[in-house]
């Protein structure tokens, strides 16, 4: 309210301070009307979106005052701008509410018919649904006459996310690191903005993860009886056997299609960085302080998961490292994100 009066009396003084004409005051039947319209075709977070303010059936407004309510936690103002001539005083943001005032000077008639009084650019700093609605208006006419309504004009404001997929629900977690992988292409989604976070990985895809996001080249290597030739992991697992990051059983099997256990994503990860030079040297640490499950880490695992937990790749979660448990969509993006910004 404060504010408002104090803008109020500001506008007053330079309409006085102003040699105008005479001009009459708008019956009751002919008010002025507003209307918000977007120019900003689906907006997206991050992105401008641009508003203009309208009146309708203006009739000698000569200065005036609108009052705007937003969500500032959407929306962020960042310019307000009219072409009509005059001066305009600088916006006041306080909370959700913006107030706007603009003025003709000097000695002449005000506005009448169709006008456009603002336009506005919002910057969308978070993606939904909000509203933008004017509320109080005050309009003086070229006699300093004034009038206030109340206007009911409102307009719908829905903002994208630029996040492509819709169901990750209690795996917000791994969204920084899902949205930097599929914009890189390295994952993709299950279906029309669905991921399936929760959808155990392959051993074969974790692979092919790992081959993607570090671009890995190797020649050919032996090929493993249970990997059909032209199967869209084959040229990934031959690379990796090549560079000593894959290993069959004894009986030349990988099981590709088999889910990977936390274990073994680590083993694989580990090796992967190995054969690049990238896996930092081991500092001898016993997870065993840190973990509580660290004596069900198999043998073969124990230094590969020990470097990973070493260099921050893996925090484990519960105060365990679970390393029988089958891998997740978004566990196996996390750690692929996790490496790939590694310091």
């Amino acid at each position: 309210m404060q504010v408002r009066k104090m803008l109020s009396c500001s506008l007053i003084t330079a309409l006085a301070a102003a040699t105008i004409v005479t001009g009459a005051l708008a019956a009751a039947e002919d008010v002025p009307s507003y209307s918000l319209t977007i120019l900003t075709d689906k907006p997206s977070k991050g992105e401008n979106i641009e508003v203009l303010i309208k009146g309708h059936q203006l009739k000698d407004v000569y200065a005036y005052e609108i009052n705007l309510d937003f969500n500032p936690k959407q929306l962020k103002l960042k310019e307000a701008i009219t072409e009509i001539p005059g001066f305009s005083i600088p916006p006041i943001v306080k909370d959700n509410h913006i107030q706007l005032a603009h003025t003709h000077v000097g000695r002449t008639k005000g506005d009448n018919g169709e006008q456009i009084l603002y336009k506005l650019k919002f910057e969308a700093i978070d993606d939904g649904a909000t509203e933008l609605a004017i509320g109080h208006v005050k309009w003086v006419d070229s006699v300093l006459a004034s009038t206030d309504q109340e206007s009911t004009a409102k307009m719908a404001v829905n903002v994208n996310d630029l996040f492509p997929f819709d169901d990750l629900g209690d795996f917000g977690w791994a969204k920084a690191a899902i949205a930097f992988l599929a914009d890189k292409g390295i994952v993709n989604g299950t279906g029309e903005r669905i991921f399936s976070p929760e959808q155990p990985v392959t051993r074969a895809d974790f692979v092919v993860l790992l081959t993607r996001a570090l671009e890995l080249k190797g020649s050919k290597g032996e090929r493993f009886d249970d990997v059909e030739q032209g199967v869209y992991y084959d040229e990934a697992l031959s690379a990796a056997r090549s560079l000593g990051i894959v290993e069959g059983d004894a009986t030349n099997h990988f099981h590709p299609r088999s889910s990977v256990t936390r274990e073994d994503m680590m083993t694989l990860t580990a090796r992967t960085l190995k054969a690049l030079n990238k896996l930092p040297a081991s500092k001898g640490t016993s997870l065993e302080s840190t973990y509580y499950d660290a004596s069900e880490i198999s043998d073969y695992a124990l230094a590969s998961v020990t470097a990973l937990v070493e260099s921050g790749l893996i925090q484990g979660y519960g105060d365990g490292i679970h390393p029988k448990e089958t891998t997740n969509r978004a566990q196996a993006a996390m750690l692929i994100y996790n490496m790939l910004n590694m310091k």
